[in-house]
């Protein structure tokens, strides 16, 4: 009889020694392309975030936007690993350029940051003129016309992310509560047979 409660004692002591689940630590951005602060003089054509660990993709979100609040994503983003992508409509004037993004870290919390740029776009060529005057000269009485930019479609505010539940440890409480209402039972048992062995002597 002893033999067993010295057995269920050890086992019990092992199980409240045991250490709780370690959490798992946020995402953290390790660069991006285009970088933070650099000058682009070629416009770009994606947006490309990499973070430390793995990217939850169904909720991503990436806008790229400059100083009026005009969008530029167009399409849908993508998740390869730890990278976060996203096509863009190539900006066609200068300035500066801002990438918000928000993901969902594996522990459940999101994580937001923004990274600026700027962007200068080429001069347009110069037409050169012929010096000797052309004789023959015909004019199209067609005008020109400019094809309208494309439009991108409105990005998904960052906001709208929802946070899902974060996972509890239930189970452990659970454990460590068993644990506890079975020790009390052995030291129970443990005294009632030592007094009915000295109420024998």
């Amino acid at each position: 009889m002893r033999r067993l409660l010295t057995v269920l004692l050890l086992a019990s002591a092992a199980t409240l020694a045991a250490p709780l689940p370690a959490a798992q630590a946020h995402n953290v951005l390790l660069g991006s392309n285009p970088s933070k602060g650099s000058h682009l003089t070629t416009a770009p054509t994606e947006v490309r975030l990499t973070f430390d660990q793995p990217v939850r993709p169904e909720f991503a979100k990436i806008a790229l936007t400059d100083t009026t609040g005009t969008h530029y994503e167009s399409g849908t983003i993508t998740v390869e690993k730890n990278d976060v992508v996203t096509p863009v409509t190539p900006p066609t004037t200068s300035g500066t350029y801002t990438i918000g993004y928000q993901i969902l870290s594996n522990d459940g919390h999101p994580v937001t940051g923004q990274i600026t740029f700027t962007y200068t776009a080429p001069n347009p060529t110069l037409a050169t003129t012929d010096p000797t005057p052309s004789t023959s000269a015909t004019t199209d009485p067609t005008p020109a016309t400019t094809p309208a930019p494309a439009q991108s479609p409105p990005a998904v505010p960052l906001s709208s992310v929802a946070n899902p539940p974060s996972g509890g440890g239930s189970w452990v409480w659970g454990l460590l509560a068993a644990t506890a209402a079975l020790l009390a039972l052995t030291v129970r048992t443990l005294a009632r047979h030592d007094r009915q062995a000295r109420g024998a002597a």
